[in-house]
Parts: C-alpha cells; sequence; structure tokens
C-alpha cells in the first residue's frame, strides 16, 4: 500500500479543569504510541508495512526558533510537549535533566482522569524518565506502568492490556531507534530500528483491530516520535536544524487540516514546516475524540486534527473613519513592563486583524505556535501615554488569561476591584513598535469602554 501523506504546504484555569464532561462513550479508546529519534523521512525509504497502514503527516517540533516558546529538540522537552499540549514556556521542561512538569498545564493522563476517574490508564515506557521524573505526580493515577527494560518489554506489557484488560489510554514508549542513533548514526543499525519498531507497531495495531471487532469498541491511535536528527551524521540532536525539528504524526484515523486557517505563524523557516501540525496537536486531537475538556482547547498551544474546529472570531472597532482591527503586535517583551511572552493588544486601522478564539470568560489567540491569553497589565500608567487608572491590554503566551465579562459590543475586566473597559488609545504609533496606522488597547478603569463588533470566521 503506497503511503497516504497529507499535503501540507492558571487559578482559573486549575479550576476550569474540574468542570470539564465527567464522562465520555464507553467504546472510544486511544492508544499513543511513541518511537524516540525516529528521522520521518526514513521511514518512507526503508520497508515499514505497518505504518502504511496509517495516514502519515509530517510535523514539528522544538517550538518557533527565536521566540518565547523555542525548545531544544531532545526527549524531555520533546515528550513533554506531546503528553501536555503546550511548549516549554508553560510545561517548563527545558531538557532531559528538568522535572517534574509545571502542573498547571496538566498531563493527558490527568486530563483524562478528571473527565472520568473510572478510566483506566497504563504508561509503559522504555526510557522511565517520562514517568518518573516529568509526570511523577499523575503516576498514581494509572492502573499500571513500567520503566525501562527495553522494548520487548513495554511491548508485551501493553499487548497482554490490549488482550486482557479494558484501558480507555495507553501511552507506549519505545527507544530503539533513538539508541542506534546515537550509537551509529545513519547506517544498517538505525534503518534496523526502525524496521523492528514497525514490526511492533503492526502487532499493537493487530490487537486493537481485534478489540474493534470482537468488542465493538472505536480506537484511535495515533503515532509520534520526539524529534528528528542530525542530517549529517545522525547520531545527536537537539539543535534548531530543519532535520532536527521534523517530527511526524501518524493515525488510523483520517487527519484534517481545518488547523490552517486558524494558525498564525508568519515566520516561514524550515522550508514550510511551521505550516504543518506540531507536537502540541496531539492532546487537543485525543481530548476532540473522546469527547472530553471542550473548554480546555483554548488553553492548549495546539488544534485538533479530528473534527471541527470551534469557530473563531475576528473583533473590530470603528476610530475615525476606520475600521480597525484587534490584533497582537509582533514584538514580544514592549513595552519594557511586558514580559518575553507576552505581545501588547492593539487595534490596527490598515485593513488587517488577527484570529481570536473567544472562550466563555476568555479571549485566545494563537501567537507563533502558543495559546495565548487576553489579560491587562498589572502595572497602570504604561506606556506613558496611558493615564494613570489605565492598564494596557496584552496577550501572555505562559498564562491562561484574565477573566473577562463579554458582550457583543463591550468588554470589561475586573482589576482590584474596579470596572474596567476595553479601549483603543487616541495617541496613535506608541509604543514605538507600532506604526501610525495602530493604536494600543487598554483597560480604563474609569468606568468607560469603547464599543466593538465580532465577525464569525466562516
Amino acid at each position: 500500500m503506497i503511503k497516504k501523506i497529507l499535503n501540507q504546504g492558571c487559578l482559573i484555569f486549575l479550576i476550569g479543569l474540574t468542570a470539564i464532561s465527567k464522562t465520555f462513550a464507553d467504546n472510544k479508546k486511544v492508544l499513543l504510541v511513541g518511537i524516540d529519534g525516529v528521522q520521518f523521512e526514513h521511514i518512507h525509504r526503508l520497508p515499514t508495512p505497518n505504518f502504511d497502514r496509517l495516514t502519515i503527516t509530517k510535523a514539528y517540533a522544538g517550538g518557533i526558533k527565536g521566540r518565547f516558546n523555542q525548545q531544544n529538540t531532545s526527549s524531555g522537552p520533546g515528550w513533554s510537549t506531546i503528553l501536555t499540549g503546550v511548549w516549554v514556556n508553560k510545561h517548563g521542561i527545558k531538557s532531559n535533566d528538568t522535572g517534574p512538569a509545571n502542573r498547571d498545564w496538566p498531563s493527558i493522563f490527568r486530563l483524562i482522569h478528571n473527565a472520568n476517574n473510572d478510566a483506566e490508564l497504563y504508561s509503559f515506557s522504555t526510557w522511565g524518565t517520562i514517568n518518573t521524573l516529568y509526570f511523577p505526580y499523575d503516576m498514581p493515577l494509572l492502573a499500571a506502568r513500567s520503566e525501562g527494560g527495553g522494548d520487548d518489554k513495554s511491548l508485551n506489557l501493553t499487548l497482554d492490556v490490549l488482550r486482557n484488560s479494558s484501558p480507555d489510554f495507553i501511552f507506549i514508549h519505545l527507544d530503539e531507534p533513538d539508541g542506534a542513533g546515537h550509537s551509529h548514526g545513519w547506517g544498517v543499525e538505525y534503518d534496523q530500528s526502525i524496521i523492528d519498531s514497525d514490526r511492533r507497531l503492526g502487532m499493537l495495531l493487530d490487537e486493537v483491530e481485534q478489540r474493534e471487532k470482537v468488542l465493538n469498541e472505536e480506537w484511535l491511535v495515533l503515532v509520534t516520535t520526539d524529534h528528528g536528527r542530525n542530517a549529517i551524521t545522525g547520531n545527536g540532536h537537539g539543535s534548531q536544524t530543519r532535520s532536527e525539528k521534523t517530527v511526524f504524526i501518524a493515525s488510523n484515523k483520517e487527519l484534517s487540516q481545518a488547523y490552517q486557517q486558524f494558525a498564525s505563524i508568519p515566520n516561514q523557516d524550515f522550508d514550510g514546516l511551521y505550516n504543518t501540525p506540531a507536537q502540541t496537536f496531539i492532546v487537543p486531537t485525543i481530548l476532540q475524540y473522546l469527547g472530553i475538556g471542550s473548554d480546555l482547547l483554548g488553553y492548549l498551544d495546539g488544534f485538533p486534527l479530528l473534527g471541527p474546529i470551534e469557530p473563531h472570531q475576528r473583533m473590530y472597532a470603528t476610530i475615525g473613519s476606520a475600521r480597525c482591527g484587534f490584533e497582537w503586535d509582533a514584538d514580544a517583551g514592549t513595552p519594557v513592563a511586558l514580559e518575553r511572552s507576552e505581545h501588547i493588544a492593539k487595534f490596527d486601522c490598515g485593513g488587517n486583524s488577527d484570529t481570536l478564539l473567544v472562550k466563555g470568560n476568555f479571549v485566545y489567540a494563537n501567537i507563533y505556535g502558543s495559546s495565548c491569553g487576553l489579560q491587562w497589565n498589572a502595572k497602570a500608567g504604561t506606556p506613558m501615554t496611558v493615564d494613570g487608572n489605565e492598564h494596557v491590554a496584552k496577550f501572555d503566551c505562559s498564562q491562561a488569561g484574565d477573566a473577562m465579562t463579554i458582550s457583543s459590543d463591550f468588554i470589561y475586566s475586573t482589576i482590584d476591584s474596579h470596572e474596567c473597559g476595553l479601549e483603543w488609545d487616541a495617541q496613535k504609533g506608541t509604543p514605538v513598535t507600532l506604526t501610525s496606522e495602530e493604536h494600543v488597547a487598554k483597560f480604563d478603569c474609569s468606568g468607560s469602554a469603547d464599543q466593538f463588533s465580532f465577525e464569525l470566521i466562516q
């Protein structure tokens, strides 16, 4: 069979986690297979008949080069992103040796458990660090787990669960390709490790298909890797090169490209790699499939690859006689009161507008591959054109966002017990990163607010 390749050209947050749906369909199940250090291009070059049974798409690892979410193309950051749906600016795993992951951004184990505390969860990880260092707080949620012992041990434990238990979610990590790459680089040993991994994948797929046939279950299978490899030698990884950033997501389901109209990554480096899905898409895809946590999808950095994506909107204000779109400024950390992961909000009267997701009392924008929540800046009166009772509006890409009161015409937020309305600043081109057609957005705590209109993106 020819491989099918898609054509790709926090407190409030934690409270929200307890409010998600408490159950999901009993027959919906998920198997997530992680195969460490597999170079995407080698799957197509080698005989891999079991990968041929899946739809496979190129994807990217490592965040966005030069931005707040850039992370090493190493196993620790990679698996942490795969299992949380967020980048290093949120999960906090910067290297293989740091941990545990930031509990404000829960793993897929905890997200499923919070939706259904009777769910049977498993994690069989040849590289045990995933379980023991990055997500130790989630291990008590599992029905069974393992660390180390080789890929055949992880495989056999998973097969036993598929044959004899009632799993709802299984994560299995296989490590041989990464080990072969580190020891031998490109060559016979590395190629054989991928062929062996394909054989193990086939055994897993056979058991899943048997359960679907006999037990009338519906399984989502996702297969991925944490990073690519150095293009010259194949020995190492960790840097921001096209080869090291190139990964894949494979599935027994057809994968959607609907995310392309909502992702906002103007950076076209690495031969358009950023136009493909990211590792952050895996957790949203699982949640969407299980029908849980719809309120969480705005918090996460990726988009689901199954089913429809929740409608997004654009917001406009009339300033003078101009129609001005609500946007985020490309320069993060400006003015100086903002952090590196924060972008000032603005109204652009040049005809542009950024895509927004309005979820309940929160407003999000996807900025350089991260979900960023609309907030007010704690320091009032900055920049200097803003009055002492006004706070600059910003998008924070490391937090969930501030709660808003949102109507069809106005947005308010409560700041220090004051009702503060979202407005545009009368003076254009301030701070200096703004053009002469742009007005900084602000929250005015004197009680006034400017009128806006929302337009649904079809």
